[in-house]
């Protein structure tokens, strides 16, 4: 869309790519439709994103089938050639891009046609080096795949320096990149909004049930997939039963590694301690649930992709217990929300979870401080905090 001469889209690139049904629909997640339509609730004019296509659906949870506009977003596929994504830039103020190697062409076609262009960053090289490690793969692909990673981080810190921006999700890429953007966007990834932010009512009521002192509700949701590290949680559930620690662990999920969980809790006798559920709806589900009933979300990721559980837990009076991979490690130095244990020692992790339990004030206070940081980093303020900055980076202010 254009007012007069001048462009007004928002046109995103993402990384995820749409699949498309056997009726034509096009399937995405209903993650990626939120944050879109609330980009153009801020943004003055139309959002446009731009989708490559997959041959299959993604492992996320939340497909859903997409017939036409969102109201001010629209979703369109991806020009195949060069010059058909000049043509459909012509009417774009600012483009957004994943700041992925494949996206070199783009961002240098943006340069030459004047378009400026953000990138969104989330894994460091470290990150995606502990993502290849967690899939146990034999050492020559490892390697391989490693060596790989650490030429696409060249690739990708020189688009960083072609680009208009950049929005970091999580501390990781942020403290990375800093230094050759120091204007770094800072945001953490967050479906809750502020109206399903936990009230000081419902913390006060989890806290002084907390204080009783009945077993600890732990809780884990995620994929079973090997980055999210689920098969480390029957080992912390051992430890706590053998430290005498009284708790009952939730696990919301599903995915490739579910068989292997199930053995796992078997094989350790810990079927009256452990229970494993199916994905529930997240916002009439999973949020009033994680408001009700956690004392502890326990995550278990063996590498620092900064999921949105961080934020999405601490919304509703959560606090979390985990590995100190750099996302979590970050977003704990920021928050104050959680509790650190040393990467994949589900030993120190129970210990940790059982220090908690003898001194369950400390469990208090950090519900506090993760419903602080909730409240300043709900769905809709980051969203319009991240608006902004596009506004800020786009030729609506130029003149």
């Amino acid at each position: 869309m254009t007012t007069g001469s001048k462009p007004t889209d928002l046109v995103l690139m993402p990384i995820l790519k749409a699949h498309r049904t056997a009726q034509g629909r096009l399937v995405v997640t209903q993650k990626y439709l939120d944050g879109a339509t609330e980009y153009a609730k801020s943004w003055p004019g139309s959002v446009v994103s731009l989708f490559k296509l997959s041959d299959k659906p993604s492992s996320d949870m939340d497909h859903v089938e997409v017939d036409g506009p969102d109201g001010s977003h629209r979703i369109e596929l991806l020009p195949r050639s060069p010059a058909e994504l000049a043509e459909r830039l012509k009417s774009a103020a600012l483009a957004v891009g994943s700041l992925a190697p494949e996206e070199k062409s783009t961002t240098v076609l943006c340069n030459r046609i004047g378009v400026p262009i953000v990138q969104v960053s989330e894994y460091t090289l470290k990150t995606e080096w502990q993502i290849i490690d967690a899939q146990g793969a034999n050492p020559i692909v490892t390697m391989r795949r490693k060596q790989w990673a650490w030429k696409t981080e060249r690739v990708r810190r020189r688009l960083i320096r072609l680009s208009a921006g950049l929005q970091c999700n999580g501390t990781p890429t942020f403290d990375a990149y800093r230094p050759i953007c120091p204007d770094a966007f800072l945001y953490f990834d967050n479906r809750v909004r502020e109206a399903d932010v936990i009230t000081p009512q419902e913390l006060r009521r989890k806290a002084d049930r907390l204080r009783q002192g009945a077993p600890l509700r732990l809780v884990f949701g995620g994929r079973f997939v090997p980055m999210k590290g689920a098969l480390h949680l029957p080992e912390v559930a051992r430890e706590l039963r053998d430290r005498g620690v009284p708790f009952q662990l939730e696990i919301y999920g599903t995915g490739p590694d579910e068989p292997a969980l199930r053995s796992a809790i078997a094989r350790y006798a810990l079927q009256d301690l452990v229970t494993i559920h199916a994905p529930i709806d997240f916002r009439s589900g999973w949020v009033p649930f994680l408001k009700e009933d956690p004392d502890l979300f326990v995550c278990c990721h063996p590498q620092g992709d900064p999921s949105s559980t961080y934020s999405e837990v601490s919304s509703c009076g959560v606090p979390i217990a985990g590995f100190d991979n750099e996302a979590f490690s970050g977003f704990q130095r920021l928050s104050g929300a959680g509790f650190l244990a040393p990467m994949k020692d589900a030993g120190k992790l129970a210990q940790v979870i059982a220090e908690l339990h003898a001194d369950r004030e400390r469990l208090v206070i950090a519900a506090q401080k993760a419903r602080a940081f909730a409240i300043q980093h709900s769905f809709e303020a980051t969203f319009k905090r991240r608006t902004e900055n596009y506004i800020c980076k786009s030729l609506l202010t130029k003149t």
